[in-house]
């Protein structure tokens, strides 16, 4: 069974009594999250984003890859991911890009919360022409004394369903998101492009690192 992250466990708290904490409530700012799509050919689904205590993040190199991560990755719905971090002490916000997909050459922005001058920022999106690839950067400092920070986000592999890159299994093409039946790789990894084993054609679907420009920028003070 799929697990979240070790570095997380042991931190669930309820939604409300995390709103209710008010230590460092008035001390929070909003951050504008802009996502550019880097690759040729490879369209974003709609787009994660958390900030939090530094020292966390959604996923961990190396792990296994929790369901959540899954549901990311494979069907490209983070809502799930979102919904787990707000239940998690250190978590700020958690939220999820509305207005559908983000073609290549194109860009989608959407705010968070966070502490200011304190918190991390974590993104993450699946790559849509894919079985199990996503987009992400992990516990990287939002900005403090100049307004923005700009990062680049590689591709990672979920390692949680086989890449076949076949039309029945990648959801971009109309086939299964979510694939709790396949265990994949079993942990998460820098992944290694398309190769056009199955119906996807390599030479519109391939990309190489970094696939998006990410740019946050503090909005309030």
């Amino acid at each position: 069974m799929r697990t979240i992250k070790p570095l997380l466990a042991g931190c669930l708290v309820s939604a409300s009594l995390l709103s209710a904490t008010a230590g460092w409530a008035d001390d929070m700012t909003t951050y504008k999250i802009t996502v550019i799509n880097l690759t040729p050919g490879q369209p974003f689904a709609p787009i994660m984003a958390t900030t939090h205590r530094p020292g966390m993040s959604f996923f961990e190199e190396g792990a296994a890859p929790s369901d959540e991560l899954a549901m990311l990755a494979e069907a490209g719905n983070g809502k799930p991911m979102a919904a787990k971090l707000l239940t998690m002490t250190g978590v700020r916000d958690a939220q999820v890009s509305t207005g559908g997909l983000t073609f290549p050459g194109h860009s989608t922005s959407f705010t968070v919360k966070a502490k200011r001058d304190w918190d991390s920022v974590s993104v993450g999106a699946m790559l849509g022409a894919t079985n199990d690839a996503f987009l992400a950067i992990a516990d990287m400092p939002l900005p403090k004394d100049k307004r923005t920070a700009t990062y680049m986000a590689d591709a990672y592999d979920a390692g949680s369903e086989t890449n076949d890159e076949l039309s029945s299994t990648v959801a971009g093409l109309g086939g299964e998101g979510y694939s709790p039946n396949d265990a994949g790789e079993g942990f998460v990894h820098i992944h290694g492009g398309v190769h056009g084993i199955g119906n996807l054609n390599a030479a519109k679907m391939d990309w190489r690192n970094p696939v998006a420009k990410i740019i946050i920028e503090r909005v309030d003070d």
